[in-house]
Parts: C-alpha cells; structure tokens; sequence
C-alpha cells in the first residue's frame, strides 16, 4: 500500500461535526471553535473569501449557515479546513473525482483520526492538522489583544484606540510611524491590530490613511497654515 506523508507532527484535535443536506446547512448549536465565518477561515488559510466563496458555490466545500439578522452568513467547519489545506497540497494530484472523494474522507474523520485512505493511497495528516492548530492558536491569541466595544469599533485592550483605525494607517505607515504617532502602544500591538483586521475586516465607512498628527503635518509642509503676506494699503487714485 502506498503511503504520501504530507507531513507527520503533533496531531491536532477538531470536533468534525456531521453534514446534512447540500450546499448550505442550517446551523444547530455551534461554539466557536467549531465554526468559522469566511473571513475567519480566510485568515487562517491565506485564502480570500471570494475564493471561498466560490468552492462553497461549485461543490468543491460545504457550509453551514447561522442568520445574521436579514443576512445569510456562511461557515466553514474543521473539515472544510483541513480539506482545503491538503487539497492546496495535492492540487496537482487531484482528479475532480478524486478531490469530492478526499473531501468525503476527511468529513467522516473521527476527531483523533490522522489518516485518510483513498484506495491505496494513504494520507498522513498529522502534520497538516497541526499546522491548521497552530494557524488557529494564532486567530485566538488575536482575540485576545482585542476588546469589544458594544455599539462600535473593537478597541486594542487596555486602551481608547480602535484597532481597524490602526490597521488602517498600516497602510500608508510604517509600524514604527505608528507607534510614534501613538506612544501608548507597543509595535506588538499595532501588528496585532493589523493582523486582526485582516480576520475581522471593519464594515461601513473605513478610516483614514493617516494620523491626525500625519495629516496636519502634511497640511503645514504644503504651506497650508502659513500666514498671508500682508496687504498694502493703496491710495486713492484721482479720477481724470
């Protein structure tokens, strides 16, 4: 029997929960960690959600969906992930038929199971599964820099700061800039903030590209406050 070690590490442990229906499927109760929205799973995958939502829409994944008010949110559970991982390893090995029979494999994983077997082909998931705990670990340690602002924008904890105000400064600003800009935050923080933006982007009207400070500093180097030159009075001229 063939054996492809995509890797063997540390095993990681997800609860895969079961899959009824097709395409979307409404959500029962689900933690958090059994669940992801597609810009969570976008970060931990370092895939954009238009490329999720695409493998949602063809077949290749299924989702879960949790009603947002008047809006339908999608989410991708453990196996869709680990799926999505090994598929992205195996890309050029894959058959259609074959990548719907891997997907099928790894939804019915047991949660301490690590290996897939497709025929005579046996995966070795130990190391992509760790990997996907590792990327996941990092997505919590993210949360943790954050606190939640009932009725507005996250704040870096422990201060007044909005994080996406941050990351949105990250991109005409260095983190060194920033910092500077902003002497209360340590550049683990600002990173953090930036990172955190890239899981949870900010909805409605984004900030600005640069600080306040920046801004006016700009304004003044432009010539913006400079006093006009003064005005000379001039005598009346006599009409011929």
């Amino acid at each position: 029997m063939q054996i492809a070690k995509l890797c063997v590490d540390e095993p990681a442990r997800f609860v895969v929960p079961p899959y009824v229906g097709d395409g979307l499927e409404q959500e029962t109760s689900m933690s958090a960690a059994e669940a992801f929205t597609l810009t969570e799973a976008g970060y931990v995958l370092n895939r954009s959600t238009t490329a999720l939502n695409k493998a949602v829409d063809t077949g290749v994944i299924r989702a879960r969906k949790r009603r947002v008010g008047s809006a339908v949110q999608r989410l991708l559970g453990p196996a869709e992930m680990r799926f999505l991982l090994v598929a992205d390893r195996l890309e050029k090995d894959l058959t259609p038929a074959g990548r719907r029979r891997l997907y099928e494999a790894i939804r019915q994983l047991s949660a301490d199971a690590h290996r897939v077997t497709l025929g005579e082909l046996v995966l070795d998931l130990g190391k992509v599964d760790a990997d996907l705990k590792g990327r996941l670990r990092r997505l919590e340690e993210l949360r943790r820099w954050v606190k939640a602002d009932d009725g507005g924008d996250p704040l870096i904890k422990g201060t007044t700061i909005p994080v996406h105000m941050v990351a949105a400064m990250a991109r005409t600003q260095s983190i060194a800039e920033i910092v500077a800009d902003f002497p209360s935050l340590s550049p683990e923080q600002v990173e953090s903030a930036i990172e955190y933006s890239k899981a949870y982007p900010k909805r409605g009207r984004p900030y600005p590209a640069r600080s306040l400070k920046r801004a006016l500093a700009d304004l003044a180097d432009l010539g913006a406050f400079d006093d006009e030159a003064p005005t000379t009075e001039v005598a009346p001229r006599r009409i011929p």
